[in-house]
């Protein structure tokens, strides 16, 4: 299983500084680029910075690997696996190439408003049939419905290469036409080794246009391995947190194998309740290990990233304040109002256990992993060799933007 992510907000790309370039190109001497995206997603108290990056040869050559989708034999009715394929460079955006691939090999945006394509389609739909009402086609506000569905369809905008998604990316961003639109944005967290330090990228691969009044979450799904050795409940009585440092295996471009990178989770027991403290209890039950054996446990987490929202309490508030409370003159409700609203605590970088994820309702699983699966071998590389260059290669990007409408 992946480790994978899902956060709904906002999309924004931070000022460059000399210190800090949030898109660039690189070329090596080698004939290869890279192109490079750090852009950031604000989701409620929580913002993500996430990496959209592609190499390419300049002089256009070479290919993109890839894989076609499955298809349903005419003959004998039994579903065909799709295979591995080799895109010539030149043909990766050409419409006949993308509509052979598989669906989780395609970089997605879509720009459509949320709900609209699945309207018109089943308004096409019924159009055909003759049971479309006039009361139904006003409230379309189109004149044309087949039109409006192709011009919704132009609005998914499908990449095979992360270079193209890149700059495709960069320039939608960029151009303001976005700004304060709200998305849903997935993809996989990566987690690398260079030079012996343990790097962690939210990289993107599709981003979909939703509802303003969708919530803003931040949620990810990790697949964790540990031993005896890695529940901590040291500082339960104090921070009412379990901490549990295990580590997960990752597919390194250097090394051509997976590699096990440390990562941190928290059980979270700081929130009253009975289905707290039970969950807590179920999950130190589950990341107990009593012998020399890893287990495997797939989980549900939140992802923090900023300054969290504090319930305001009474220990927070001054001595006059808490006088005027027991007087009755004020109100905790006075207090917020007077404090702006919603006070904010220290950044927090923290990945909460909530839930456990498919294939693992059961609980963890046994694994034959032994305490050597998880040391990372010393490898240091050119930065060449280090993008991922075998992996991608890409050319320059498709579509301008000008004449897009999403508002």
């Amino acid at each position: 299983m992946a480790n994978t992510f899902e956060i709904i907000g906002k999309l924004s790309i931070s000022k460059e500084s000399e210190k800090f370039k949030p898109y660039e190109v690189t070329s090596y001497p080698s004939g290869w680029a890279k192109s490079r995206l750090l852009f950031n997603v604000q989701s409620a108290e929580n913002r993500h910075m996430l990496t959209s990056e592609g190499m390419y040869k300049e002089d256009g050559t070479g290919f993109v690997y890839s894989f076609t989708k499955g298809e349903v034999d005419p003959t004998t009715h039994e579903r065909k696996k799709g295979e591995k394929i080799q895109i010539p460079w030149k043909d990766r955006n050409k419409p006949e190439v993308i509509e052979n691939i598989a669906e989780f090999k395609k970089l997605v945006v879509d720009l459509e408003k949320y709900g609209r394509r699945y309207e018109l389609e089943n308004a096409l739909e019924k159009q055909e049939k003759g049971i479309l009402t006039e009361e139904e086609l006003s409230k379309l506000g189109v004149a044309d419905i087949k039109a409006a569905l192709e011009e919704s369809k132009k609005k998914r905008k499908v990449f095979l290469a992360e270079y193209d998604y890149t700059e495709f990316l960069q320039k939608l961003i960029s151009s303001g036409k976005v700004d304060n639109k709200l998305f849903k944005v997935s993809g996989d967290i990566v987690w690398s080794e260079y030079n012996g330090k343990i790097y962690k990228k939210l990289v993107p691969s599709r981003i979909y246009l939703v509802d303003d009044n969708e919530p803003q979450t931040s949620t990810g799904l990790i697949e964790i391995y540990y031993n005896k050795d890695s529940l901590d409940t040291a500082s339960f009585e104090t921070t009412k947190k379990h901490y549990v440092n295990g580590f997960i295996r990752n597919y390194d471009n250097q090394r051509k194998e997976n590699i096990a990178c440390p990562v941190q989770l928290v059980i979270d027991g700081s929130k009253e309740g009975e289905k707290v403290e039970k969950f807590v209890k179920i999950m130190e039950n589950q990341f107990t290990v009593e012998d020399d054996s890893w287990k495997e446990f797939g989980v549900k987490v939140k992802i923090l990233d900023g300054a969290q929202k504090a319930e305001i309490t009474e220990d927070m508030l001054t001595d006059f304040q808490k006088e005027m409370l027991e007087l009755e003159v004020i109100t905790m409700d006075d207090i917020r109002k007077e404090l702006g609203g919603d006070v904010y605590g220290e950044k927090v970088q923290e990945m909460i256990i909530v839930n456990v994820s498919r294939g693992f309702t059961k609980g963890r699983k046994d694994t034959v992993y032994i305490d050597s699966d998880f040391e990372i071998k010393s490898i240091v590389n050119t930065p060449e060799e280090t993008s991922n260059a075998n992996d991608e290669e890409i050319g320059d990007v498709l579509d301008d933007l000008d004449d897009l409408d999403i508002m």
